[in-house]
């Protein structure tokens, strides 16, 4: 595992596009010739979700999102909040493949997948980019990329007091 020092490049775009190839490949493997509804959580997710869609080779996948947001001003709540959800008839017994950019604590992916199987989907299945071992989460994610510390982590979608997250490698602050 990398030691990292403040603002240190834990991987570079190298690193995560081919780990982002693997999960491609992983879910191409899962849902062979399954219908799926690809779906982001906005707005960490979204540079994830655009380098990993073309990867998919799924004639039947539709593309929706969800925005459910634990963060106001910055500042993390308890209680998130839904900025947008899919109606009941967008994953109605439909094959969801839910995308998030790193699983922390777990609890915006658990009411995430919650929320889509109380919608009826038929089943939901959950891809993070990035995922922090060591912290108890509520839920295990079902594809994970890459494995980083229990840090503060910015870059490639993931932002920085809001900003920052245009870089191309991800990067961790220690202080």
């Amino acid at each position: 595992m990398i030691s990292p020092t403040p603002d240190r490049c834990l991987y570079s775009y190298k690193d995560i596009i081919a780990s982002i190839s693997n999960l491609a490949n992983q879910i191409n493997s899962k849902f062979h010739n399954k219908e799926i509804v690809f779906t982001p959580v906005m707005t960490g997710s979204l540079v994830f979700a655009g380098h990993l869609l073309p990867l998919l080779n799924h004639k039947a996948l539709h593309i929706n999102y969800l925005h459910y947001s634990r963060y106001i001003d910055n500042n993390g709540i308890e209680n998130g909040n839904w900025i947008y959800k899919p109606s009941r008839d967008e994953v109605l017994n439909k094959h969801v493949l839910l995308i998030d950019d790193i699983l922390d604590e777990g609890k915006t992916l658990f009411e995430c997948v919650s929320t889509l199987k109380k919608l009826g989907a038929k089943t939901v299945t959950s891809c993070v980019l990035f995922y922090k071992p060591n912290t108890k989460a509520k839920i295990d994610a079902d594809f994970k990329g890459l494995e980083v510390p229990n840090l503060y982590v910015y870059g490639f979608g993931l932002d920085n007091k809001g900003i920052e997250r245009n870089h191309v490698n991800l990067y961790a602050q220690t202080s």
